[in-house]
Protein backbone atom coordinates (compact mmCIF):
# COMPACT_ATOMS: atom_id res chain seq x y z
CA UNK A 1 0.00 0.00 0.00
CA UNK A 2 1.48 3.32 -1.09
CA UNK A 3 1.68 6.14 1.39
CA UNK A 4 -0.68 8.98 0.70
CA UNK A 5 1.15 11.99 -0.74
CA UNK A 6 0.33 15.35 0.80
CA UNK A 7 -0.98 18.16 -1.37
CA UNK A 8 1.64 20.65 -2.51
CA UNK A 9 0.32 23.47 -0.36
CA UNK A 10 0.45 21.33 2.78
CA UNK A 11 3.98 20.24 1.95
CA UNK A 12 5.04 23.87 1.53
CA UNK A 13 3.29 24.78 4.76
CA UNK A 14 5.25 22.11 6.65
CA UNK A 15 8.53 23.38 5.17
CA UNK A 16 7.64 26.94 6.16
CA UNK A 17 6.74 25.81 9.68
CA UNK A 18 10.03 23.95 10.07
CA UNK A 19 12.00 26.89 8.67
CA UNK A 20 10.43 29.33 11.13
CA UNK A 21 11.04 26.90 13.98
CA UNK A 22 14.70 26.47 13.05
CA UNK A 23 15.05 30.24 12.73
CA UNK A 24 13.65 30.76 16.22
CA UNK A 25 15.93 28.08 17.69
CA UNK A 26 18.99 29.54 15.92
CA UNK A 27 18.15 33.09 16.98
CA UNK A 28 17.80 32.04 20.60
CA UNK A 29 21.09 30.14 20.39
CA UNK A 30 22.93 33.15 18.97
CA UNK A 31 21.53 35.35 21.71
CA UNK A 32 22.79 32.86 24.26
CA UNK A 33 26.27 32.61 22.73
CA UNK A 34 26.78 36.37 22.65
CA UNK A 35 27.02 39.39 20.37
CA UNK A 36 30.42 38.78 18.85
CA UNK A 37 30.55 39.09 15.09
CA UNK A 38 32.06 36.45 12.81
CA UNK A 39 35.22 38.56 12.46
CA UNK A 40 35.70 38.54 16.24
CA UNK A 41 35.32 34.78 16.65
CA UNK A 42 38.23 32.46 17.17
CA UNK A 43 38.52 29.33 15.02
CA UNK A 44 36.94 27.13 17.72
CA UNK A 45 33.88 29.41 18.00
CA UNK A 46 33.49 29.54 14.23
CA UNK A 47 33.50 25.75 13.98
CA UNK A 48 30.71 25.55 16.58
CA UNK A 49 28.63 28.08 14.63
CA UNK A 50 29.12 26.09 11.40
CA UNK A 51 28.02 22.89 13.17
CA UNK A 52 24.94 24.66 14.50
CA UNK A 53 24.10 25.83 10.98
CA UNK A 54 24.44 22.29 9.63
CA UNK A 55 22.20 20.91 12.38
CA UNK A 56 19.63 23.63 11.70
CA UNK A 57 19.44 22.66 8.01
CA UNK A 58 18.70 18.97 8.65
CA UNK A 59 15.01 19.22 9.69
CA UNK A 60 14.30 21.51 6.72
CA UNK A 61 15.74 19.02 4.24
CA UNK A 62 14.73 15.80 5.98
CA UNK A 63 11.09 15.56 7.00
CA UNK A 64 11.78 12.40 8.98
CA UNK A 65 13.83 14.42 11.49
CA UNK A 66 11.70 16.01 14.17
CA UNK A 67 12.00 19.75 14.65
CA UNK A 68 12.35 19.36 18.41
CA UNK A 69 15.40 17.11 17.89
CA UNK A 70 17.21 19.79 15.90
CA UNK A 71 16.20 22.45 18.43
CA UNK A 72 17.58 20.35 21.28
CA UNK A 73 20.88 19.83 19.45
CA UNK A 74 21.20 23.55 18.71
CA UNK A 75 20.38 24.40 22.31
CA UNK A 76 22.99 21.99 23.67
CA UNK A 77 25.69 23.41 21.37
CA UNK A 78 24.79 26.98 22.33
CA UNK A 79 24.81 26.11 26.03
CA UNK A 80 28.21 24.43 25.75
CA UNK A 81 29.60 27.46 23.91
CA UNK A 82 28.15 29.78 26.56
CA UNK A 83 29.60 27.72 29.43
CA UNK A 84 32.99 27.56 27.72
CA UNK A 85 32.97 31.33 27.28
CA UNK A 86 32.33 31.80 31.00
CA UNK A 87 35.07 29.35 31.90
CA UNK A 88 37.49 31.18 29.61
CA UNK A 89 36.84 34.35 31.58
CA UNK A 90 37.94 32.62 34.77
CA UNK A 91 40.90 30.55 33.58
CA UNK A 92 43.42 32.09 31.22
CA UNK A 93 45.06 28.72 30.56
CA UNK A 94 41.79 27.26 29.28
CA UNK A 95 41.29 30.30 27.06
CA UNK A 96 44.73 29.77 25.51
CA UNK A 97 43.82 26.15 24.76
CA UNK A 98 40.40 26.80 23.22
CA UNK A 99 40.89 30.28 21.72
CA UNK A 100 44.63 30.35 21.05
CA UNK A 101 46.93 33.25 21.83
CA UNK A 102 48.40 36.22 20.02
CA UNK A 103 51.60 35.81 18.01
CA UNK A 104 54.03 38.66 17.31
CA UNK A 105 54.84 38.84 13.60
CA UNK A 106 56.79 42.10 13.42
CA UNK A 107 58.72 43.80 16.21
CA UNK A 108 60.75 47.01 16.00
CA UNK A 109 60.61 46.96 12.20
CA UNK A 110 61.90 43.37 12.00
CA UNK A 111 59.88 40.43 10.65
CA UNK A 112 59.92 37.37 12.91
CA UNK A 113 60.12 34.67 10.26
CA UNK A 114 60.06 31.82 12.77
CA UNK A 115 56.65 32.97 14.03
CA UNK A 116 55.43 33.29 10.44
CA UNK A 117 56.37 29.68 9.74
CA UNK A 118 54.71 28.54 12.97
CA UNK A 119 51.44 30.23 11.96
CA UNK A 120 51.73 29.14 8.29
CA UNK A 121 51.73 32.74 7.07
CA UNK A 122 53.64 33.73 3.94
CA UNK A 123 55.42 37.04 3.49
CA UNK A 124 52.86 37.95 0.82
CA UNK A 125 49.99 37.39 3.26
CA UNK A 126 51.80 39.46 5.89
CA UNK A 127 52.39 42.38 3.53
CA UNK A 128 48.74 42.30 2.45
CA UNK A 129 47.58 42.47 6.09
CA UNK A 130 50.01 45.29 6.84
CA UNK A 131 48.90 47.31 3.82
CA UNK A 132 45.28 46.89 4.90
CA UNK A 133 46.30 48.58 8.16
CA UNK A 134 48.03 51.43 6.31
CA UNK A 135 51.57 50.19 7.00
CA UNK A 136 53.43 50.09 3.68
CA UNK A 137 56.91 49.98 5.20
CA UNK A 138 57.85 47.29 7.72
CA UNK A 139 60.47 49.63 9.19
CA UNK A 140 57.66 51.95 10.35
CA UNK A 141 56.06 49.25 12.54
CA UNK A 142 56.65 49.03 16.27
CA UNK A 143 54.75 45.75 16.61
CA UNK A 144 52.34 43.67 14.51
CA UNK A 145 50.41 40.86 16.19
CA UNK A 146 48.31 38.02 14.80
CA UNK A 147 45.24 37.86 17.05
CA UNK A 148 43.35 34.63 17.90
CA UNK A 149 40.51 35.68 15.57
CA UNK A 150 42.90 35.77 12.61
CA UNK A 151 43.19 39.54 12.34
CA UNK A 152 46.49 41.40 12.41
CA UNK A 153 46.86 44.34 14.81
CA UNK A 154 49.49 46.92 13.88
CA UNK A 155 51.05 49.65 16.02
CA UNK A 156 53.37 52.04 14.21
CA UNK A 157 56.41 53.67 15.72
CA UNK A 158 55.64 56.92 17.49
CA UNK A 159 57.32 59.11 14.90
CA UNK A 160 55.44 57.34 12.08
CA UNK A 161 51.96 57.54 13.57
CA UNK A 162 49.55 59.84 11.70
CA UNK A 163 48.90 63.28 13.15
CA UNK A 164 45.43 63.52 14.72
CA UNK A 165 43.55 66.61 15.94
CA UNK A 166 44.39 65.62 19.50
CA UNK A 167 48.07 65.36 18.59
CA UNK A 168 47.97 68.80 16.94
CA UNK A 169 46.23 70.23 20.00
CA UNK A 170 48.84 68.70 22.30
CA UNK A 171 51.69 69.96 20.11
CA UNK A 172 50.15 73.45 20.14
CA UNK A 173 49.84 73.44 23.92
CA UNK A 174 53.43 72.24 24.31
CA UNK A 175 54.62 74.96 21.94
CA UNK A 176 52.67 77.61 23.84
CA UNK A 177 54.11 76.38 27.13
CA UNK A 178 57.60 76.58 25.70
CA UNK A 179 57.00 80.12 24.45
CA UNK A 180 55.62 81.18 27.84
CA UNK A 181 58.67 79.75 29.62
CA UNK A 182 60.97 81.45 27.13
CA UNK A 183 59.21 84.82 27.53
CA UNK A 184 59.31 84.52 31.33
CA UNK A 185 63.06 83.83 31.23
CA UNK A 186 63.59 86.82 28.95
CA UNK A 187 61.48 88.99 31.27
CA UNK A 188 63.50 87.87 34.30
CA UNK A 189 66.76 88.54 32.47
CA UNK A 190 65.54 91.97 31.41
CA UNK A 191 64.35 92.79 34.94
CA UNK A 192 67.70 91.69 36.38
CA UNK A 193 69.51 93.86 33.87
CA UNK A 194 67.36 96.88 34.74
CA UNK A 195 67.92 96.31 38.46
CA UNK A 196 71.65 96.11 37.93
CA UNK A 197 71.62 99.31 35.87
CA UNK A 198 69.62 101.08 38.58
CA UNK A 199 71.95 99.79 41.30
CA UNK A 200 75.19 100.99 39.65
CA UNK A 201 74.70 104.76 40.33
CA UNK A 202 73.79 104.06 43.94
CA UNK A 203 77.05 102.21 44.42
CA UNK A 204 79.09 105.04 42.91
CA UNK A 205 77.61 107.48 45.38
CA UNK A 206 76.29 111.01 44.75
CA UNK A 207 78.03 113.11 42.09
CA UNK A 208 80.60 115.66 43.43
Amino acid sequence: MQSEQLPLWKDLLIVAYRTVGVYVFSLAAMRLVGKRSIGQMAAFDLVVVIIMGSVAAIPIEEKSVRLIDAGLSIGILAALEFILGRLNLRWRTLEKITQGQSTVLVQDGRILEENLRRENITLADLYISLREKGADNVQDIQIAVLEPNGRVSVIKKKEKQPVTPDTVHLMTLNRLDALMVQNMERARARASALLEEADVPSRRGPPP
